[in-house]
């Protein structure tokens, strides 16, 4: 797969989503918000920022159970 060049003939690196374009509804063309019910879920991941490590397994839990309910109802 070839990459875009820049005048020095370095390739460009392609754009790559940060965990805050997700949590903000920004995707990552810059199009449309996300999901409401998705951005909430992954809203959880700034508890994490001064959480001890043994609750970041509780908390992904929960974004993981949360998401997996919300494609379960985007599938019927």
């Amino acid at each position: 797969m070839a990459q875009d060049t820049v005048d020095d003939g370095a390739p460009t690196p392609t754009p790559v989503p940060t965990p805050g374009d997700v949590r903000t509804g920004v995707t990552a063309s810059g199009g449309e918000p996300t999901d409401d019910a998705v951005t909430a879920a992954l809203g959880r991941l700034d508890e994490l920022t001064d959480a001890p490590l043994e609750h970041h397994v509780t908390v992904f839990d929960a974004i993981h159970e949360a998401l997996q309910v919300r494609l379960a109802d985007a599938e019927d």
